[in-house]
């Protein structure tokens, strides 16, 4: 399980945030056939699926997995953007306790969140993101119940 923190400068939201679209459109184009720009941030593309793909029996999405990975990861480069976050290794027949995992895991990155701005001295916002697609919508639209 890994929980990741993406900090990013505010004036790079907006063209990042577009470019991410983009890699979505790309390599999902089915999602996002119709409404406004904007609303395909609702269109989610998950860890899990991309860890799938990755493990499919399917040379084609194998390749779109790696390929979907090499965008992200050129996306943080080129915008900058610093990673942080905790990655746990389940251990064969034991179970992660995911919801003490997930707060330990956001505390943790909100802790080195504020060193970063610290030493920047800077400020910033964090936003955290829900763990269910349902919960992720409601809360992007300002719909109740996130």
């Amino acid at each position: 399980m890994a929980i990741v923190g993406v900090i990013v400068h505010a004036r790079l939201v907006p063209p990042l945030t577009r470019d991410f679209l983009a890699i979505k459109r790309r390599f999902f184009p089915s999602r996002f056939d119709r409404g406004p720009a904007l609303d395909h941030v609702l269109t989610e593309v998950k860890g899990g699926e991309l860890l799938r793909l990755t493990r499919s029996s399917s040379r084609n999405q194998r390749r779109q997995a790696a390929l979907v990975r090499a965008g992200l990861l050129n996306l943080v480069r080129r915008y900058g953007c610093r990673v942080i976050g905790r990655v746990w290794v389940k251990r064969p027949g034991q179970r992660l306790k995911p919801a003490a995992t997930y707060c330990y895991a956001v505390q943790d990155i909100a802790v080195h969140f504020d060193h970063f701005l610290a030493a920047e001295t800077s400020h910033g916002v964090m936003i955290a993101d829900s763990r269910s697609q349902n919960l992720n919508i409601a809360a992007a639209s300002g719909r109740s119940g996130a």
